[in-house]
């Protein structure tokens, strides 16, 4: 079993090539809301979401990225004048990303900088997110990615301009990203 698992190492090497290029992926992570003191109560404060993304690198050390995820509705619940109910969120995102690639770009470290635009039940408007992350090459086409990310977006209370809320979404994930 070592012998096959140093091979399968060994041969990734000779198809690793992140020079240029779309790339698409899907991954699945657990999101964290931060509501700020907005609501009374915070029941579940995790969820489970899906989401995709699509990108270019431009060369080894930069990529821009187009991102969606689905948070889903069932899973934050929260308190608001004595009455439960769930939230949903919709996060999109513009991003930049760095890199900085090992061993003839089978490992790669980023780091991720962008904007967006958050909706969700009261809550919507622009974002700021950023986020950390690494991935690892499997071939010319497959690679796995972890990563942290977090969206940051403000909410002011309508009638209330004392009330200015950051609410904060935070996730880690895992995605298969497919590069063209």
């Amino acid at each position: 079993m070592k012998v096959f698992l140093i091979l399968v190492f060994i041969f990734t090497f000779s198809y690793a090539d992140r020079d240029g290029g779309p790339y698409l992926g899907v991954g699945y992570g657990v999101a964290e809301y931060n509501d700020d003191g907005m609501y009374e109560d915070i029941k579940e404060k995790e969820a489970s979401y899906n989401f995709f993304y699509g990108g270019a690198y431009i060369n080894k050390h930069l990529s821009v990225e187009l991102g969606y995820a689905k948070i889903r509705g069932e899973q934050f619940k929260v308190v608001q004048n004595g009455i439960e109910s769930n939230l949903s969120h919709n996060l999109f995102s513009i991003s930049a990303l760095a890199h900085y690639a090992f061993f003839d770009d089978i490992w790669d470290f980023y780091a991720k900088f962008g904007a967006g635009y958050v909706t969700g039940d009261g809550e919507s408007g622009s974002s700021l997110n950023y986020g950390i992350g690494t991935s690892i090459r499997f071939s010319d086409l497959v690679s796995l990615r972890v990563g942290y990310d977090m969206y940051e977006f403000g909410y002011d209370e309508s009638g209330n301009t004392s009330a200015d809320y950051k609410m904060r979404i935070k996730y880690p994930y895992a995605a298969l990203e497919f590069q063209f």
